[in-house]
């Protein structure tokens, strides 16, 4: 594959969304990805649900949607006989990425120290609940299983996205996984680039979910530090109107970012009277008069449809846009403009759509995704063409329970498997 990451090569512990999520972004960008699965089971997303059948297998749709572009070896790290190709392994590759507990990592002698023994120039990236303890504190948490809403919890996003009035709230959506897995991404890129900067040297690359939701819940924080106080939860501190309204038709989204646009928007709406009505002057005057400033936009939202408001306010220059649902972002202009969806031909499930990449560059613009490999699948190629392993040396391995071979068997996860650690 081409691509600024091109010629490297990343050895991967990785589970769940958290592990595949960034290491799938890295080979759009040309990165060589081997997976490390545990013989029998794979990657613990490779079981959950939904499941597209066919004559030819199943499929899950988290394969599809971020384990294409990876091979697969299927390896028993907790054996010494697969430690030892494990470590075979880290010394012909750049990125070391691994999304385990500090404890089990460490359990089975896998840290820093003995990576970079293999591997002195190696870049090892874990990303985790809590984090870990060899970069600053891991905290009291750091061993706790933390899944995306977890962290989410713990960092006030949930508090602050639910009503006044009631309880937390939850948008759906996997922040603390995608988020997370995203900004170590960007350490990596960091550190390989540091490396060549410097001459040679491992680097060392530590990301936590709790910390990249508290990373996101800044505006909350910052203003309780400087003003004394948090912004109303479930809507803006800082501006309105801002948010969704109801139309003839369905819903828009309004965002009267500072007090220039709200003059622009009062004219558009044909109520001037409001520019010199001293309650709305400022941000933080109609902030403070939200119920009363939302009834006004409501009350012109309503008579008329989604496409009237935005027809009315964009060439005013007020920011505005249709609140869509999944179908509207799938048949979107924009979203086909941009590139923004992929069709993999997947030997099991067929023609598929999944999200494409978001990063365009201008000698890489829509990164190629091929269709997921089972779990295991290149494991022999991996031992014979990689670590130059012969057929005697790999029947020995398998004799050892330290790796398998691919049966006939489509290599997706037992759903029913132990779950791995968190993250």
């Amino acid at each position: 594959m081409s691509g600024p990451l091109a010629g490297y090569r990343v050895l991967s512990l990785e589970h769940y969304l958290a592990g595949n999520h960034g290491t799938w972004l890295m080979s759009m960008f040309g990165a060589e990805v081997i997976k490390v699965e545990r013989p029998g089971h794979g990657d613990t997303l490779r079981g959950v649900g939904p499941f597209v059948e066919s004559p030819a297998g199943r499929r899950s749709a988290g394969e599809l949607r971020v384990m294409g572009n990876k091979s697969s070896i299927a390896l028993d790290i907790t054996t010494q006989a697969g430690r030892d190709v494990l470590f075979e392994l880290v010394a012909k590759s750049d990125v070391v990425w691994a999304n385990q507990k500090p404890s089990s990592l460490e359990r089975l002698g896998i840290d820093f120290d003995s990576l970079r023994r293999h591997n002195p120039d190696i870049v090892y990236a874990t990303l985790s609940g809590f984090g870990h303890g060899d970069v600053v504190d891991a905290g009291p948490l750091t061993n706790l299983r933390a899944f995306d809403i977890i962290a989410q919890g713990l960092a006030g996003l949930q508090f602050r996205a639910g009503s006044s009035d009631g309880g937390p709230g939850y948008n759906g959506l996997a922040l603390g996984d995608e988020v997370t897995s995203t900004l170590t991404v960007l350490g990596v890129a960091l550190a390989l680039l540091r490396r060549e900067r410097t001459g040679g040297g491992a680097q060392r690359v530590d990301v936590a979910m709790h910390d990249s939701m508290v990373f996101l819940n800044e505006l909350a924080l910052g203003m309780l530090s400087v003003l004394g106080r948090t912004p109303p939860r479930g809507r803006s501190g800082t501006s309105a109107p801002y948010g969704a309204f109801p139309t003839a038709d369905g819903w828009v989204n309004i965002a009267i970012g500072g007090d220039p646009v709200w003059r622009r928007f009062c004219t558009a709406i044909g109520q001037p009277d409001l520019i010199s009505d001293a309650r709305f002057a400022t941000s933080a005057g109609r902030v403070s008069h939200f119920d009363l400033v939302e009834s006004v936009v409501k009350e012109w939202t309503t008579a008329r449809t989604t496409d009237q408001v935005v027809a009315t306010l964009s060439p005013c220059e007020v920011p505005c846009g249709a609140v869509l649902d999944i179908p509207g972002v799938l048949a979107s202009d924009q979203v086909a403009a941009r590139q923004m969806l992929s069709t993999i031909d997947d030997p099991i499930a067929g023609k598929v759509q999944v999200v494409g990449n978001p990063i365009k560059m201008n000698d890489l613009t829509d990164g190629h995704i091929a269709a997921p490999h089972a779990a295991g699948a290149d494991t022999e190629t991996i031992l014979r063409d990689l670590l130059g392993k012969t057929a005697a040396d790999v029947d020995a391995l398998v004799q050892a329970g330290a790796v398998a071979l691919p049966t006939d068997r489509t290599g997706e996860a037992d759903a029913g498997a132990e779950q791995g650690p968190a993250s």
